[in-house]
């Protein structure tokens, strides 16, 4: 009985230990299948790695994106989505700090911003609305900065085109601060030159000053994407876009006011003689203009007011009546200097003349006898003289001086004046002109009477 009582104890231990070993052999292997399954971690199409636990991957995104909407004033969204997904993985360790790492490495982000568009053309991404106001007064102040120096009033600075604000996603690092974009569109050496160069250039291009006020920190921003993002903003910078400044300047200028002639007849003198008895005054009046440019190049010029400072006061000049003799002289000419020297420049249809190369102080001659008409000064003649010989006219220029006044008469071969370099001369010479009178027997203008060739009255 007691022996019985014993067989059956141990065989109830056996079955106990059996169930025990069968139950740590189902619970190790539950552990195992269990530990087994993963969260994979996944940006896009790339995976990053596993992890044991998603709500360390969803804090740890949650810090980061945070700290770099901290950083960066701004609320920032994941640019691609980060997926979870639980798999059987046998052998397989999860790597939180791996995966952490890489997410940093490659996660970009993207914020709510501003597209600023230029007559409706994309333009590029801003943060707020307030970096548009900003974007026009650098504008402004690039062009104000370069007409310190000028004494004009200025008026008005406006944009020609419609700059506006249209709500946008945008990249981190394509978002642009208004000093970048102003260093996008102007061209400083062009600017300097005051023509307002205004271009769009690669953004790769920029002028590092303006650059370097950038974060150094190269967290973008993470969250777990609910939007899809806009396009890339910086494909906008291949626009071809423009800005033309228009400017308003009120300026002060002193304009001459020419003076009147009046003329007195005098019936002793010849029609080819004058004499001027009282020279004109040009007087003087302030002028107040509006001049408006675009890009640097004047488009308008508007007359506001006009003062007389100083009234002209009339030349007073007396002509002559009487009709001189026709021809005066004989039509035949001597040579205009004394002495050979060396025809270097012939007449032309750009040189209605011969010039005559010879010494300095040489004797000028009349080439035939006639009336000097004018004795002065020209800018590129020099002092020069102008012979009336009834059907024709002589000129002589560059002289160094002259030996007879305006109104008088002069025989053939007289000596008239010395050779000289005066005016716009290389090397003293005789510049001489035949020109055949136009009817009129007048001498109103330099190209009045049609010039021909002196050599063909000379036997040369």
């Amino acid at each position: 009985m007691r022996w019985g009582l014993i067989k059956a104890c141990k065989n109830r231990c056996s079955y106990f230990m059996l169930g025990s070993a069968i139950l740590l052999l189902a619970v190790l292997g539950l552990h195992h299948f269990t530990s087994s399954h993963l969260y994979i971690v996944s940006m896009g199409e790339l995976e990053l790695g596993a992890v044991d636990n998603a709500r360390d991957v969803e804090l740890f995104v949650e810090d980061l994106t945070k700290r770099c909407s901290d950083l960066h004033g701004l609320e920032l969204e994941l640019e691609e989505d980060i997926v979870l997904v639980r798999e059987l993985r046998p052998g397989f360790d999860p790597a939180p700090e791996t995966v952490q790492a890489r997410i940093r490495q490659l996660a970009s982000f993207y914020t709510n911003a501003y597209m600023i568009s230029v007559d409706g053309e994309p333009f590029v991404p801003v943060t707020c609305a307030e970096e548009l106001d900003r974007v026009i007064d650098f504008l402004k102040e690039e062009y104000l900065a370069y007409t310190e120096d000028r004494s004009a009033n200025i008026l008005e600075v406006a944009l020609l085109e419609e700059l506006a604000l249209v709500e946008h996603t945008a990249a981190l690092d394509d978002l642009f601060t208004a000093e970048e974009i102003v260093a996008l569109l102007f061209d400083k050496e062009e600017h300097a030159e005051n023509e307002m160069e205004v271009t769009v250039v690669s953004r790769s291009t920029t002028d590092s000053r303006y650059m370097s006020d950038r974060p150094a920190y190269t967290y973008h921003s993470l969250e777990f994407i609910e939007n899809e993002p806009g396009e890339n903003s910086s494909s906008f910078l291949d626009n071809d876009i423009s800005i033309s400044i228009r400017i308003v300047e009120e300026v002060t200028e002193i304009e001459k006011i020419p003076f009147e002639v009046e003329y007195i007849e005098d019936r002793n003198m010849l029609t080819t003689e004058s004499e001027v008895t009282s020279p004109g005054l040009e007087g003087e009046k302030e002028i107040v203009i509006q001049v408006v440019t675009e890009n640097g190049k004047e488009v308008e010029r508007i007359i506001v007011s006009e003062a007389v400072i100083n009234e002209p006061q009339a030349q007073v000049e007396k002509i002559g009546l009487k009709q001189p003799p026709s021809p005066i002289g004989s039509g035949k000419l001597v040579w205009p200097v004394q002495g050979q020297g060396i025809v270097y420049n012939g007449f032309s249809n750009s040189h209605p003349a011969i010039d005559i190369h010879i010494d300095h102080g040489t004797n000028v001659l009349a080439a035939d006898a006639g009336v000097v008409t004018y004795s002065g000064y020209g800018g590129t003649q020099g002092n020069y003289l102008i012979l009336h010989h009834g059907t024709f006219w002589t000129l002589y220029l560059h002289n160094s001086e002259h030996l007879v006044r305006q109104g008088e008469r002069v025989s053939r071969g007289q000596v008239i004046a010395k050779v000289g370099a005066t005016g716009r001369a290389f090397g003293p010479h005789l510049h001489f002109e035949v020109r055949v009178d136009d009817g009129t027997r007048k001498w109103h203008s330099y190209y009045q009477h049609e010039a021909v060739n002196p050599m063909q009255f000379f036997n040369r």
